[in-house]
């Protein structure tokens, strides 16, 4: 239901290209890249990369590229590189997002952030600085991975605010 949600949220063509930010063992990279033209997963655990890219061999998904390294630190690089991400989903650690990945996302610009979270507190954190940067949250939807704990996962959809000219 997690993963379903964040493609629904995704809102995917088949056109874009995705960044899947903390993708570890590449779950949700591989599960978007049967909808989207290419995704970029980012892991600084380089064994979680390398089964990322087996598990992406092994289920004939050649549109997905892994990267092993912060988000922090890839995400910025691949940017000034000229990358760009029309869509793009972070699932952070419970700390939330690192800030230096958080602006390079909105100097991005992409149409659609999909936010997964275990983590209240950073989530709010993170979503008011992408909501004063450019980003609305659209739709947000919690989802028990464990019942009978206090822990809910939250997968929340975000929009690029369009400016509107005025006459």
């Amino acid at each position: 239901r997690l993963y379903q949600k964040a493609l629904e949220y995704a809102a995917l063509s088949g056109q874009e290209t995705v960044f899947d930010l903390y993708c570890g063992i590449g779950t949700i990279s591989l599960f978007l890249a049967r909808s989207a033209a290419k995704v970029i997963g980012v892991e600084s655990l380089a064994a979680a990369v390398e089964d990322a890219r087996k598990n992406a061999s092994i289920n004939n998904i050649s549109n997905a590229t892994f990267y092993v390294g912060a988000a922090e630190t890839v995400v910025p690089s691949l940017y000034k590189k000229g990358f760009r991400a029309d869509v793009v989903v972070v699932d952070p650690p419970r700390k939330g997002c690192d800030q230096a990945l958080l602006e390079t996302i909105i100097k991005m610009s992409p149409q659609r952030i999909v936010y997964l979270s275990c983590n209240p507190a950073t989530l709010a954190r993170d979503l008011r600085f992408l909501a004063e940067n450019g980003f609305t949250p659209v739709e947000a939807q919690p989802v028990d991975m464990f019942p009978h704990t206090a822990h809910v996962e939250t997968v929340v959809c975000l929009n690029r605010k369009h400016s509107e000219s005025s006459d």
